[in-house]
């Protein structure tokens, strides 16, 4: 008697690593549109696809940041600045995916709906605020408000550790309510 393997087919579906490979593709238009230095261009795509084969090592994080050290280090244009949070922001969801999705799984076109409404509304928003503050900034941005962004840094941290002292709270206020006797407790395994 021979045993027959069983499948799941599922219809409009994709392998785990076309989102590696995507991952890849957009840092390779980001580096050509963005970074002018070609080392910094090999670097970014040297860890686009370290990040195809050890996601974990956070080698596409690495890639973002290149694009984004193109920007910085070029004359500011809105034109390049939008370019740059759009795939900064692809960069980073395909990232987070490629940690989710193992490589040789079938990924249903379907599941990513969610995703891609969060990216569009996330693009959404930010691309007119940072044309505002493009538009907004004095022409002096360089010397006038030079420390805006360690502002920026430290703001950020702060919120950080206010969120994860929310969690932590959160987390007490689950454990305290388990261990109250509010229910039935049979004793057995949980």
């Amino acid at each position: 008697m021979t045993r027959r393997v069983r499948s799941i087919r599922v219809p409009g579906a994709v392998r785990g690593i076309t989102l590696r490979l995507l991952l890849v593709a957009v840092v390779g238009v980001g580096a050509a549109v963005l970074v002018p230095f070609p080392l910094w261009q090999g670097v970014a795509l040297l860890a686009a696809v370290v990040s195809v084969i050890i996601p974990r090592s956070l080698a596409a994080w690495a890639s973002a940041a290149c694009l984004v050290f193109g920007v910085l280090l070029t004359e500011p244009a809105p034109g390049r600045t939008a370019v740059a949070v759009l795939l900064v922001h692809a960069v980073h969801i395909l990232a987070s995916l490629s940690l989710a999705v193992p490589m040789a799984s079938r990924l249903a076109l379907q599941a990513l709906r969610p995703t891609l409404v969060r990216f569009a509304v996330v693009q959404a928003l930010s691309q007119p605020l940072v044309f505002a503050a493009w538009l907004l900034a004095p022409s002096g941005v360089d010397r006038g408000i030079a420390w805006l962004a360690p502002a920026a840094a430290a703001l950020l941290l702060f919120g950080v550790l206010l969120e994860l002292r929310a969690a932590k709270r959160a987390d007490a206020g689950v454990e305290a309510e388990s261990e109250s006797p509010s229910g039935a407790d049979v004793r057995g395994p949980s």
